[in-house]
């Protein structure tokens, strides 16, 4: 499987595609001035093969790049990876 994420801001998510089938989501909004994930969804064949992370991961790469927003993590997978992920910290203490 060879994902690529995507960012669909008129549906306020970020996507990961295998050629043209999706794989999975994260939906944000934001709030406060900063950048709430607020829910991840894998389809349940599809889980367990890394893509929920990858997602998170890419979301996270692309903001560390692109803007000085902090991020929030309201869906507990969310939270829960970038707990494992120590090195995405300071995304969340931003200011």
């Amino acid at each position: 499987m060879s994902l690529t994420v995507t960012h669909e801001p008129d549906a306020d998510r970020y996507a990961a595609y295998d050629g043209d089938e999706l794989q999975g989501w994260i939906i944000y909004d934001h709030a406060g001035g900063t950048l709430r994930l607020l829910h991840a969804e894998v389809p349940p064949l599809k889980r367990g093969q890394g893509v929920g992370g990858a997602v998170v991961q890419a979301i996270l790469q692309e903001l560390r790049e692109t803007t000085s927003e902090p991020v929030k993590p309201i869906c507990g997978f969310v939270a829960s990876w970038m707990r494992q992920h120590p090195e995405y910290a300071d995304l969340s203490s931003r200011r």
